[in-house]
């Protein structure tokens, strides 16, 4: 059996020590100049509420740039069921559908998913 010497604990030490070393750059450079290439860390789309209406069936509301989407989401399809604009509170439907404003109540920041999906019907 071999014996390691004090000389090779520190090449391998240090051996060690470059890996880690420009494993580190490397991390640093991918944060920093994904940036340019469309990777930034800020989020324009997230899920803001989901809502199981079955088995199989849900409406999802999702904020995109500053506008909220409503979409219904079956096993075989996805469906628009409104849009508005979060500083208009303007509500667009479908093609056909009429357009209605929702009020805010001072003080408040937003409203419940149940307020803005019940604003969001059509009322027949």
């Amino acid at each position: 059996m071999e014996i390691i010497g004090l000389r090779e604990v520190i090449t391998m030490m240090g051996s060690f020590a470059v890996v880690i070393a420009l494993l580190a750059a490397t991390l640093f450079g991918i944060k920093k100049y994904s940036a340019g290439m469309g990777f930034s860390g800020e989020h324009k789309l997230e899920l803001l509420e989901i809502k199981n209406l079955g088995s199989r069936q849900k409406l999802l509301l999702i904020g995109i740039n500053g506008d909220q989407v409503l979409i219904g989401v079956t096993p075989h399809s996805l469906t628009q069921l409104a849009t508005w604009n979060t500083s208009e509170h303007v509500v667009k439907t479908q093609p056909g559908a009429h357009e209605s404003k929702i009020t805010q109540k001072k003080g408040h920041h937003g409203m419940s998913f149940g307020t803005l999906f019940n604003k969001a019907k059509i009322k027949d």
